[in-house]
């Protein structure tokens, strides 16, 4: 991700090309995340996962080496990132629907928290290595390594210890799609909150992609003050995750949520505002803080509620609404940069952030009343 925005930005200058390849790149998971989850349901799920992690390091290093070699332009840039996105969208449904076959259900909020703090350390190191390969060793170098790490999980997920795949009646990819989106969409909890983590989705996280923009043009940073920035959203993330593994069973899930919400909010808003890089590193903490502390919530929450027969479906649809909605985010953010200015466009979604989290919260206490 880093390495895609600086180069993108190096080869064009233009705040609108950032956005709109961060939108080539998550367009597959528009279209084939409900696939993805359809075959989570029907496949076991660790041939998936092997399966793709192959073809990621395949995708990740061959863009590696073709940048290194100099055989790299916006088209090819294009096809690589819109494979792996591809491969991604299979991938990301089956991840998130096998936690709950290796935890108890008592366990699932921690567990998914912990997932979820494992991430955020790979984007506390990621970054800040990427931005060091960048200045030490160009661009290149950065995804090569990417492409390395996917040798990681392959071989990791073969000392797993998996549930035994039980082979279920199916019936057919549309109708079973069809089955899982009425499922999520007659189901009061799931419902909303796949309506909210889509709102997170469009204007939430889409201020990432102009990250590359803002520490050239508004902080005076190179490479490395990037590799910062991200680092910045993924130490809060790291501690959001921690938090919510820890406090869980303490607090209401509907309190963790508006908590992390309007903490989220706030703090992109004023990142949207300054002009001090320290200031902006601060924010950024907050913000990976925030987003993690309701989002762990939220994705633990709709896995708790979800019938097993329909979990990777709407696991699917988790993936959808936080992937496959990007290239949206991606596109507006892009364009709106252009028009007004990076920063005036991140503090819009910021705004619009914290009055859903609001909505949500005088929303979701009825919802759970029910349920008790």
């Amino acid at each position: 991700m880093v390495g895609q925005g600086y180069l993108v930005f190096q080869l064009t200058h233009s705040a609108f090309m950032v956005g709109l390849m961060a939108a080539i790149a998550q367009l597959p998971a528009l279209f084939f995340t409900l696939i993805g989850g359809t075959l989570a349901d029907r496949f076991p799920k660790k041939n998936i996962l092997r399966i793709t992690q192959l073809f990621q390091f395949i995708l990740a290093s061959g863009l590696g080496i073709a940048v290194i070699s100099g055989h790299i332009d916006l088209i090819s840039l294009g096809v690589f990132t819109f494979l792996m996105g591809l491969v991604s969208a299979i991938d990301q449904p089956t991840r998130i629907s096998i936690i709950v076959e290796l935890v108890e259900r008592k366990d699932l909020h921690s567990a998914i928290a912990t997932n979820m703090s494992v991430f955020s350390s790979a984007r506390i190191i990621g970054p800040a290595v990427a931005g060091w390969l960048i200045f030490a060793f160009g661009v290149g170098w950065a995804f090569l390594l990417n492409g390395i790490s996917y040798l990681a999980p392959f071989l990791a997920y073969h000392f797993i210890k998996f549930a035994p795949h039980i082979k279920k009646p199916h019936p057919g990819t549309l109708n079973a799609i069809r089955e899982g989106i009425h499922y999520a969409a007659t189901h009061k909890i799931i419902r909303l909150l796949l309506l909210y983590l889509g709102i997170i989705s469009v204007f939430g996280w889409s201020y990432t992609v102009l990250l590359p923009v803002l520490a050239e043009k508004v902080f005076n940073q190179g490479a490395q003050g990037l590799g910062y920035l991200y680092s910045a959203a993924g130490l809060g993330s790291v501690i959001g995750a921690i938090f919510v593994s820890i406090y869980t069973r303490r607090f209401d899930p509907k309190k963790l949520m508006f908590f992390g919400g309007l903490l989220y909010a706030t703090a992109l808003i004023g990142f949207s505002l300054t002009h001090v890089f320290e200031f902006a590193l601060i924010l950024l903490f907050l913000t990976g803080l925030g987003i993690t502390t309701q989002n762990s919530t939220i994705q633990a929450t709709i896995q708790h509620e979800v019938e097993d027969r329909f979990r990777g479906r709407v696991s699917s649809l988790q993936s959808l609404v936080l992937m496959g909605l990007h290239p949206l985010g991606s596109f507006q953010i892009g364009t709106l940069a252009q028009l007004f200015g990076s920063q005036p466009a991140i503090g819009l979604g910021g705004i619009i952030i914290f009055l859903s989290a609001i909505l949500l919260y005088l929303k979701m206490p009825k919802l759970f009343l029910n349920k008790k």
